[in-house]
């Protein structure tokens, strides 16, 4: 009687590896290619058709294949790179494994027609569901080529789970960058349904291999690094500021020339570049490492992507040092405006200041100059009480001196009178007053202040989803760290929350617009925009989604889509940036195609266009955002969920300054 416990037979175990190492056509043809890279290949054509899942071909002028070897090199675990065990530490071809072909022909009917150098005729090959069926002579020049029909054609539950074959191009363009940006040296000619997508140089040069998949413009923007420590070669291109995108998928590290994925080189990159890429971006960049073999595992998953470094600290630190060394004379980048509710005013426009009275031991210093920074956008109020000030980061301790005369009143004025406070034109605090509080120099506070009690440090209770009901009673004191407008309301300080108030219009805008089919504006002058062709493809695969929110994109020229069409809601400078964040986000979540994921599509653009926590808002701005609060025209939550308005109630400020008993 048998046990349970059997050998499993050579087809299934050719089809258990090959589920490993041939997940997708782009997966097959990067085996593929990595065979004739090691080859000596100085040209690679790569074509497909149907994203790659009936039919790719790979061709190649490397050295060929032997008659002798061509049976052999169809078997499992047979490799020409490896022969002992101390070889896998020190790994200098892409391939070594032994698995690629076997695992590609278990699949899929493989033809191959290969010659070397030395042999007048050549060899063709017939391989179907991992049988050899045939092996003759051939007429064929020096090198090699694959071609692949039906993959998968004999496990349908893996054909099944592949995408749509226009994902899977995308995916096999990916690759195609990822290899041409690994070796300059090497001309590739990428073709996917009759047409030619990639065609790289092949000159040695990374900035022309950069320039193939970026274009122009990307390459002028972004910087050279070239530099070496601890035994350790760093050369390549980093983009930042505007370059920035909104995903990691364009950071691009190739180890000894095969390309891997790092978190660590990812960490060292980005921290060398802080200061450099705009809010929510992530730093472009094309580098080659080039360290000793012994020092890299590269067996680390059958896909090769993966890579364990035998001293990780070392390789981050030393790659975050030449990064900021190469970044050392680049100033931080600025970050962009944001899309306005109202029109900046116009510069010219005279601003009204209200200065405030000082007492006698104030106007005995000098008045400061009033440093740029300050004087560009002074904080808001309507009202400036007589004694107010605007407290430096540490705030000089006052003295007990004699008050001064209060002044009189300014007279009011009958239309002023009819205007509730609220409505009525925010004014300017002085700005020498700001200038004075600047220059001042802090003075220690009391001991006992330094010393927390229970009831300094107990939470003053808020409450969350207060909203106004009487308008007339609110009065605009200001803004709060760049953040929150402060407003007081009956026996409430309120805190609205500039960023989520704003988020809440343009997410409630931009959905009404795609209710109504009326999303979309044309362009009067379409902008050009360059892109690679894994992010045309993204487009062309969601244009459907893409047109629902009003965004039209045309192919223009090899690099370049012309936009065509914009969400109503945005400008023309907005298009540009949209339509990257548009290709990120598809990127990182595979495409917009239901209502929830189209709407999670617009909340990230009204997250990302709006005012953001630490931007300094005009008058008008502010006066809307509050307007919109107490006329109960939103939600009163962010699309996150988030409140909009915290407040405070005057008895339990009164409490915490223990003013109650």
């Amino acid at each position: 009687m048998a046990g349970k416990i059997q050998l499993l037979s050579d087809e299934v175990i050719g089809k258990i590896a090959a589920g490993e190492v041939v997940e997708r056509p782009a997966a097959a043809i990067k085996e593929l290619v990595e065979n004739s890279l090691d080859a000596g290949a100085s040209a690679v054509t790569v074509e497909i058709r149907d994203g790659g899942i009936s039919y790719f071909r790979v061709t190649d002028n490397g050295s060929g294949i032997r008659g002798e070897d061509i049976r052999m090199a169809f078997e499992r675990h047979a490799t020409s790179k490896i022969r002992r065990t101390d070889d896998l530490f020190s790994i200098q071809t892409l391939g070594f494994r032994g698995e690629a072909l076997a695992s590609i022909a278990a699949v899929a009917h493989v033809t191959c027609t290969t010659r070397t150098k030395a042999d007048q005729s050549g060899i063709k090959v017939q391989n179907n569901g991992g049988t050899i069926e045939s092996i003759e002579e051939a007429a064929c020049p020096e090198g090699t080529t694959f071609v692949v029909r039906d993959l998968f054609f004999n496990t349908p539950v893996r054909l099944k789970f592949l995408k749509k074959p226009v994902t899977e191009a995308g995916y096999v363009s990916d690759l195609m960058m990822r290899l041409i940006l690994s070796r300059p040296d090497v001309s590739f000619r990428y073709v996917s349904q009759g047409k030619t997508l990639y065609h790289s140089a092949g000159d040695g040069k990374l900035s022309s291999a950069v320039f193939s998949i970026y274009g122009r413009e990307m390459l002028r923007s972004m910087h050279e690094v070239d530099g070496h420590q601890a035994g350790l070669i760093l050369k390549g291109f980093v983009g930042v500021g505007e370059s920035g995108r909104g995903s990691r998928n364009h950071q691009s590290f190739f180890i000894n020339g095969r390309y891997m994925k790092s978190s660590i080189l990812s960490a060292a990159v980005e921290a060398a570049c802080r200061e450099r890429v705009l809010s929510g971006k992530y730093p472009t960049c094309v580098l080659h490492l080039t360290m000793p073999y012994d020092t890299v595992d590269v067996n680390v998953h059958p896909n090769k992507l993966e890579v364990r470094f035998q001293n990780e600290a070392a390789v981050a630190e030393a790659v975050e040092a030449i990064v900021a060394d190469a970044l050392a004379d680049k100033a931080p980048v600025e970050q962009p405006d944001v899309l306005r509710l109202t029109p900046e005013p116009p510069p010219t426009v005279p601003v009204t200041v209200v200065r405030q009275p000082v007492t006698a031991s104030e106007t005995a210093q000098p008045e400061a100059a009033v440093p740029p920074k300050v004087e560009k956008k002074p904080t808001v109020g309507t009202e400036i009480p007589q004694k107010a000030a605007i407290p430096a980061k540490n705030p000089p301790i006052p003295t007990p001196s004699a008050p001064a005369d209060k002044p009189s009143a300014p007279p009011k004025t009958a239309p002023n009178d009819a205007i509730p406070a609220w409505k009525q034109p925010l004014v300017m605090r002085s700005p020498s007053a700001l200038a004075q509080h600047y220059n001042a120099e802090p003075a220690a506070p009391p001991a006992n202040l330094l010393k927390p009690t229970a009831s300094l440090v107990s939470p003053i209770p808020v409450q969350q989803t207060i909203l106004p009901n009487d308008q007339t009673n609110m009065r605009i004191i200001g803004t709060l760290f760049d953040s929150y407008i402060l407003v007081e309301y009956a026996d409430n300080l309120m805190l609205i929350d500039q960023q989520a108030v704003h988020e809440r219009v343009m997410f409630d805008r931009m959905m009404k617009a795609l209710d109504q089919h009326r999303c979309g504006q044309e362009m009067l002058v379409p902008m050009i925009v360059s892109l690679t062709r894994r992010e045309q493809q993204l487009l062309d695969e969601h244009a459907r989604e893409l047109a629902d929110i009003g965004l039209v994109v045309e192919p223009f020229g090899e690099n370049e889509v012309s936009i065509r069409s914009i969400p109503m809601i945005l400008g023309q400078p907005q298009a540009a940036g949209l339509l990257r964040d548009i290709i990120d986000q598809l990127e990182n979540e595979r495409g917009v195609v239901s209502l929830e994921k189209r709407r999670a599509a617009i909340l990230a653009l009204a997250c990302k266009r709006s005012v953001r926590s630490g931007e300094r808002l005009n008058d008008a701005d502010i006066r809307e955002l509050v307007s919109r609060v107490a006329d109960k025209r939103v939600i009163p939550a962010s699309p996150r969920g988030t409140p909009l308005v915290v407040a405070l109630n005057k008895t339990d400020i009164d409490r915490r300054f223990r003013r109650m008993q």
